[in-house]
């Protein structure tokens, strides 16, 4: 998986910018097992994932069970999504970047952004980010969230009736309607640390092999390689869908040997 990112990113043309775009350039890092991009412009028809992807403010990342996604901003941050997650990037605005997770968890390596601003929304609670390494967990039911930050940063989490700031090594839960709990020594996020620092290692390699596109030059591959890609997840659905049938006929088989054993 390491190499393939590496390669998606490297063999991207480069093309200089002077200033940079007023929105993040966001793309898949890396993808393990079944991941699914739905674009805002055409919901209904996903596109495999892949590493070297270029997202869109909009874009809909869902991850199947057993599986995981990366996702970079500009090569300067990283946003791990795990299994059975469901996580849209809203808005990619540099001055107010906007991010979904219905469902599932991520962690996050997200760089100092001085006055800018970027928030994790869940059904039950807003995470406002500044530049720090946290992690957020949305209840499938979204009825809570879990909130946490690792050695560095601060996140303010806000419930619909009161709000809490976490600092290094703290985290809080909160149900919906209600409020944030007093932060807490980390528990829940504890076990992730280590899957953290990978998370950083990992930024360090995508920082190193990042190449720069201009926001027209990424349209355009975005395009190329969108059919492409729809069709690869079509292929798939078909392949799943002939191994369930295969899987139901194999089992009627074994039941009906079964029964004429037992006969």
């Amino acid at each position: 998986m390491t190499f393939f990112a590496a390669l998606a990113l490297m063999t991207v043309p480069a093309f200089a910018q002077s200033a940079p775009d007023s929105s993040y350039d966001a793309r898949i890092t890396a993808v393990a097992g079944e991941v699914a991009v739905y674009s805002a412009a055409k919901p209904s028809e996903p596109a495999q994932a892949e590493p070297g992807m270029f997202l869109e403010e909009g874009d809909r990342v869902v991850v199947s069970s057993a599986s995981s996604a990366e996702i970079s901003f500009d090569g300067k941050s990283l946003i791990d999504l795990g299994e059975n997650a469901d996580f849209t990037l809203t808005s990619l605005s540099r001055a107010r970047a906007e991010l979904s997770l219905a469902f599932g968890s991520l962690i996050a390596k997200i760089q100092k952004l001085g006055d800018d601003n970027l928030e994790v929304r869940t059904p039950a609670a807003v995470a406002a980010v500044r530049g720090t390494e946290f992690g957020v967990d949305a209840g499938s039911g979204g009825d809570d969230a879990h909130v946490g930050v690792f050695d560095e940063g601060r996140v303010e989490v806000t419930g619909q009736t009161g709000a809490q700031v976490l600092t290094a090594n703290q985290e809080t839960s909160v149900r919906r309607g209600g409020s944030p709990e007093a932060p807490h020594p980390l528990r829940r996020f504890l076990a992730r640390r280590a899957a953290m620092r990978a998370a950083l290692r990992r930024l360090a390699f995508v920082r190193a092999h990042w190449r720069r596109v201009s926001a027209a030059r990424r349209r355009m591959l975005r395009r190329r390689a969108w059919a492409r890609l729809r069709a690869r997840w079509r292929a798939r659905k078909v392949l799943r869908r002939r191994a369930a049938r295969r899987a139901r006929s194999n089992q009627r088989a074994w039941r009906r040997r079964k029964e004429g054993d037992r006969r």
